[in-house]
Order: C-alpha cells, then sequence, then structure tokens
C-alpha cells in the first residue's frame, strides 16, 4: 500500500504541474541555475470490469480515480478500484522529437503530436531513439489517435497526453509491454517525440493499459 500511495503522490503531483522530487542545481559561475523535474509518464494497469473509462476523457477520469484512491489510503478506505499495476517513468523526449518542436515553432513543418505507441523493446529509452525498439504489430494492433481514441489537453504550462488500450486494439491478448511513444505520424518510421521504457504488463484479455503523460514546458 505504501508504494502505491508514493506512486500516487508523485504522479498526483505531476499531473498538477508540482515536482515531488527534490530540486537539482547546477552551478558554474556565470550559469547558476535550479531545474525541476516534471516530465514523466504514468503507466497503468486496470480491470475493465472495475472501471469505465472513455478514451475522449481518459486524462481526466484517470487524475480523478487517482484522487480517489490516494483519499481511500489516507482514511483506509476501499471505495474506489486499486490498479493492477501501476509504475511512474521518465519521460525521454528524442533529439529528432526536439528538432521536429523546433522546425514547427519556425514554421518549417506543421506536425503535431497525434498517436501512441506500444511495444515490447526492453532496451532503456535514450534521446538518441528514433522509434520503439520493437513496436507491436499483426492482429488489431496500429498506432492509436489521441483525436479520437485518447485526449489531449494543457492544464497551465504542462502538455498532457492519455491513451486506454484493451486486448482488441494489440496484435493479441497476453502481449508484454515494456514500452511506448508518442509520434507525430500514424504509422511512419522517424516520428518519434518521446519514448519510455517499464517494468512489463502483461495485457490479457479483460484487463486496459493506461498510458498518461506530463509533459511540463518551463524555463530552465
Amino acid at each position: 500500500m505504501h508504494d502505491l500511495a508514493n506512486k500516487l503522490y508523485d504522479s498526483i503531483s505531476l499531473s498538477q504541474g508540482i515536482s515531488p522530487n527534490p530540486v537539482s542545481v547546477s552551478y558554474e559561475p556565470g550559469t547558476e541555475h535550479i531545474a525541476t523535474k516534471h516530465d514523466v509518464w504514468t503507466v497503468s494497469g486496470w480491470k475493465e470490469n472495475e472501471v469505465q473509462f472513455k478514451g475522449s476523457h481518459i486524462i481526466d477520469q484517470i487524475e480523478k480515480l487517482q484522487l480517489e484512491i490516494a483519499n481511500d489510503l489516507v482514511n483506509n478506505k476501499n471505495t474506489a478500484p486499486r490498479p493492477t499495476y501501476f509504475e511512474n517513468v521518465d519521460n525521454v523526449l528524442t533529439l529528432i522529437g526536439l528538432t521536429e518542436s523546433a522546425k514547427r515553432d519556425t514554421g518549417e513543418v506543421s506536425t503535431t503530436l497525434t498517436h501512441n505507441s506500444i511495444g515490447t523493446g526492453s532496451t532503456a529509452a535514450t534521446e538518441s531513439d528514433t522509434d520503439l525498439e520493437t513496436e507491436d504489430t499483426g492482429g488489431s494492433y496500429a498506432r492509436l489517435a489521441y483525436a479520437s481514441a485518447g485526449q489531449r489537453k494543457v492544464a497551465s504550462q504542462t502538455a498532457k497526453y492519455g491513451m486506454v488500450w484493451d486486448d482488441s486494439t494489440v496484435s493479441a491478448a497476453g502481449v508484454v509491454i515494456t514500452e511506448s511513444g508518442v509520434h507525430w505520424h500514424v504509422s511512419n518510421a522517424n516520428s518519434i517525440h518521446a519514448r519510455v521504457t517499464f517494468t512489463a504488463f502483461t495485457l490479457s484479455a479483460g484487463d486496459l493499459f493506461v498510458t498518461q503523460i506530463n509533459e511540463l514546458h518551463q524555463n530552465g
């Protein structure tokens, strides 16, 4: 319970643009600055017979549910459904993603971040990544569009992206998910803005898998 409570605290804080971690200080003459970490994904698993998620409202629904669970834990109650899996992982913005964002700002491209992907690769994410290591394939799998299957929104300076996956949107029930990404194209390679890896989640029949991204835009 304490592990879930700590992870919930981090996730809720990040969704509100608050860093739960100590600040990091970089000091060199003339370049002193303080930076806080807010770019984090929360990935979670649920039983679809216990929760009702609507893709177009997934950010609002998952944040509300996290607050309800946190309230339960504080008050020693059990009124809200519990996740079967819950992890917070640092967001890794790729170099090609940062370049695309810069070109978007200067009007050289008109792309937006449109799709979420999942995969089975376990090599740690790095800024040099250009795709998922092993994107899911086959069956009913395709990258899911935030515009139709998920939710995107901005709260203050935090960009939020949310998606819910079930056994009908992956290659097959039983797929072991260990990575996820945000893309600016439905299927093209070399279109990944951010990638994360995490401990394995097996999406079986009747399971839901939620990706929740908080990306704060701030001065360094």
